[in-house]
């Protein structure tokens, strides 16, 4: 009998790496079907609600809420009670920073379902479903095969600002997110009608994305559709203008509610924009102060800044994101979760179809090398862990769970009546939202009880634990204060302490 060489022996079976090889392209040529556009998008959205929602909930179970969550849920109160939603946390009516009218749909629901799990859950719901307008982007307008496809989404459900704004109370802004990315796939695909139903519900989630709607206009004109993209730019900047001039100063009783953010340039929007035009060196240096450099590397570091790529993508949200920048260098403003859902949209738009730039063209599909996914796909997972809400080190398994802490918080709050005016550490506000008169407690400074901690109100509650910074005489100190300002302690429990007038 006749030996057969091993060489030749091993030349006929088949390495692990071609079996894993095979084994690829069978998954690519399944999730390359159309039956796989139809579903894989979906089952993704639906697997993203639920880690979303689950963190959020549980976030909101461990009464970590803030002043955010607590403004929306005093103004569906308010809402519901026929009443205008004069938010008194923030002191202004609902509608004047950003004429959301899109809440107004949301508060009418609250009176029959609880409105903590329904903002939070909706919230989660909008960030998850921009997986379904991303994946048509990639597979449409793109052409990416599905395995670049898929790492695109992996790296969307890892974007560590998507997360932050998720664990970040209430946001209309995130609303707007799959609705942005949807309006760039309707445009770049010709589907004008449901183009301008996004276009509109992006406007009515926050008045500054018609400055992103406008540039989208800039966007489809650069793609060859001048007429369509003429009307959109049109529609932004008169949204724009509308909502500076007419709805918010009808709203906030006739004052520019942005002034604190812009006060370097100016009092009103068009001391602010000659502001910005005589002093160009001054909004270059804002825009490139170091806590803004970080912003945008967090932004572009976890897609391996493949945008840079495709720049012409990036321009919708380009001139609000400069504002917003500029906004951050103020004293009195500093960055907001909510100010990167705008430019997310279109981060992951650029990613896609940079990653159709770089890629090797087939007959009707772009083949990218498997090296730039893998590096695409370990970006996303090192700046998930490095930068995001959820990441491990912030060990988020332990959200929902509550501690003696809590259970007083519930027990100081179930001692105050529904009609009281009060006064309270931004983590107490959600639980006593559902009232006309409800301000945050401000404790920044120093525990020297000011005489405005007590006007207006007939109950002042401190969380001790929320002051780090505190010693016994600066809890001493409050204590004296309040007493005499003529309150009375009338709960002291594992650091949680209510003050009742008289």
């Amino acid at each position: 009998m006749t030996r057969i060489p091993a060489a030749t022996t091993s030349s006929r079976s088949p390495t692990l790496r071609k079996r894993l090889d095979n084994l690829a392209l069978r998954w690519q040529a399944r999730l390359d079907s159309e039956s796989a556009d139809r579903f894989v998008p979906w089952g993704s959205a639906l697997v993203l609600f639920v880690l979303l929602g689950a963190l959020a909930l549980g976030r909101a179970r461990s009464l970590d809420g803030g002043a955010d969550l607590a403004s929306y849920l005093q103004g569906a109160w308010l809402i519901n009670q026929g009443d205008p939603p004069l938010v008194t946390i923030t002191g202004t009516h609902l509608l004047a920073d950003q004429a959301g009218f899109v809440f107004y749909p949301l508060a009418w629901i609250a009176r029959w379902v609880p409105a903590v799990p329904l903002l939070l859950l909706v919230q989660a719901a909008a960030l998850a479903l921009g997986v379904v307008p991303l994946w048509r982007i990639a597979r449409r307008v793109a052409r990416l095969r599905a395995g670049a496809a898929a790492t695109l989404l992996a790296a969307y459900a890892l974007y560590p600002a998507l997360h932050n704004v998720n664990q970040a109370d209430f946001h209309l802004a995130s609303l707007a997110l799959p609705l942005l990315l949807a309006a760039s796939l309707f445009g770049l695909t010709d589907r004008w009608r449901l183009f301008a139903l996004c276009a509109v519900l992006v406007v009515l989630c926050r008045a500054d994305y018609a400055l992103v709607i406008a540039g989208l206009g800039g966007l489809l004109a650069l793609e060859g559709k001048r007429r369509e993209g003429a009307l959109t730019a049109a529609f932004g900047l008169v949204w724009v203008l509308l909502a500076l001039f007419l709805v918010q100063p009808y709203y906030a009783d006739g004052g520019f509610v942005h002034e604190s953010a812009f006060a370097a340039y100016g009092s009103s929007p068009l001391g602010v924009f000659v502001g910005m035009l005589a002093h160009p060196v001054s909004v270059l240096g804002d825009i490139t102060a170091e806590d803004n450099f970080t912003i945008v590397v967090l932004l572009l570091a976890p897609v391996l800044f493949l945008p840079v790529l495709a720049p012409r993508y990036l321009l919708p949200a380009l001139p609000l994101e400069a504002l917003y920048l500029v906004a951050n260098a103020s004293e009195l403003r500093g960055p907001r979760v909510e100010q990167n859902v705008a430019i997310t949209a279109f981060v992951f738009l650029a990613t896609a179809m940079a990653l159709s730039r770089i890629g090797a063209r087939t007959i009707d599909r772009v083949r990218v090398d498997r090296r730039v996914l893998g590096a695409l796909a370990l970006a996303s997972l090192v700046f998930f862990v490095r930068d995001s809400a959820n990441s491990p080190y912030r060990e988020p398994w332990n959200l929902g769970r509550r501690d003696a802490a809590d259970a007083a918080r519930l027990d100081a709050v179930d001692s105050i009546d529904d009609a009281d005016a009060v006064r309270a550490s931004p983590a107490l506000l959600p639980l006593l939202a559902e009232r006309r008169w409800l301000y945050e407690l401000d404790t920044v400074d120093r525990p020297h009880v000011r005489r405005a901690t007590a006007d207006d109100v007939d109950v002042v509650v401190l969380d001790e634990l929320a002051e780090l910074e505190w010693d016994d005489d600066d809890r001493r100190s409050f204590h004296d204060g309040m007493v005499a300002l003529g309150f009375t302690r009338t709960f002291n429990t594992e650091g949680i302490v209510v003050y009742h007038r008289g």
